[in-house]
């Protein structure tokens, strides 16, 4: 490959495809028709001698080496961004979209500070939240299929930043008029009320493990385990059920439900929920600000 007559265009049309995994979504996002994208494509393909992209289903997925390229390209892109484009970013104008993966539960809690910023803050700005993934996650921030990500703390990969959130203390939440909010319940009590969790493999944020000084006890196995945090309100108040969960999402669910919160008769450890970002996006001006806006809110909820 002869790099002086490379053309830079098929770059962008490469990392659209990234990014949408469709020839037609790609041609949107780079402003082309969608025949000139898959001709840029094709000469990509040419030239760097692979394939790239393998259609799967309605999808075009990428390759080994495109997953290689990937990271160096969209690097390189905003790189060449910033050097071109010198104005300060204005969240009241600017258009900029952020893909987020986000527990549910961690959706519900900054839900109001996404509409806070939809109404008034940054009302051109979209935000495109999907499920997080602890198996994926890294990859897709690398790929910049995801822009943010917010999960539990665990080593990361080369070029991946992160940081705490806050530290949430845990409660136990249960209908009013449970056996368990007349008083101080011992732990044998709290062990043997049939339990609420939820899929821990997909979201471990929902639920602490059970503390040392509890697990000598006759602990309860859960009666009903979800993946859904929709459900869990309802469940809690047309049952006998006992969920544990952070203060802030016992809190925002007692204003809405008949639940109240009762406290722990064992030490459990807090939930510290950490976000996460990629190298690509540490120094961008949008990302830097839509990342300040997640741990201001983050420590605004775990203050007393």
């Amino acid at each position: 490959m002869n790099i002086l007559n490379f053309d830079l265009n098929l770059l962008r049309a490469f990392d659209a495809m990234m990014a949408e995994r469709n020839v037609t979504r790609a041609a949107q996002r780079v402003f082309l028709s969608q025949p000139a994208t898959s001709h840029a494509l094709a000469r990509l393909r040419k030239q760097i001698g692979d394939p790239l992209f393998m259609r799967m289903g309605r999808e075009m997925v990428p390759t080994a080496k495109a997953m290689a390229l990937a990271p160096a390209i969209r690097n390189m892109l905003e790189q060449l961004e910033a050097v071109l484009d010198e104005k300060p970013f204005d969240p009241l104008v600017s258009t900029a979209a952020f893909r987020i993966g986000l527990v549910d539960v961690m959706e519900y809690m900054l839900a109001p500070m996404f509409a806070q910023l939809i109404r008034e803050d940054a009302p051109h700005i979209r935000f495109a939240i999907q499920g997080y993934d602890s198996s994926s996650y890294q990859a897709q921030l690398g790929t910049g299929i995801l822009d943010i990500a917010v999960g539990l703390p665990e080593p990361t990969a080369p070029g991946i930043h992160s940081c705490k959130l806050a530290a949430f203390p845990p409660v136990g939440l249960v209908r009013k008029n449970h056996l368990l909010s007349q008083g101080n319940a011992s732990i044998r009590e709290f062990n043997q009320t049939p339990r609420l969790t939820t899929d821990v493999r997909a979201d471990r944020l929902r639920e602490t493990a059970v503390p040392p000084a509890a697990k000598n006890k006759t602990a309860s196995k859960a009666v009903y385990t979800t993946a859904h945090f929709f459900a869990v309100p309802l469940l809690l108040a047309n049952s006998d059920l006992l969920l544990v969960t952070s203060h802030v999402v016992a809190q925002l669910l007692c204003a809405q439900y008949p639940l109240v919160t009762i406290p722990l008769p064992a030490r459990y450890p807090p939930l510290e929920p950490h976000i996460f970002w990629h190298e690509r996006t540490h120094r961008d001006p949008a990302h830097k600000w839509l990342r300040e806006k997640i741990m201001a809110t983050s420590r605004d909820l775990a203050a007393p």
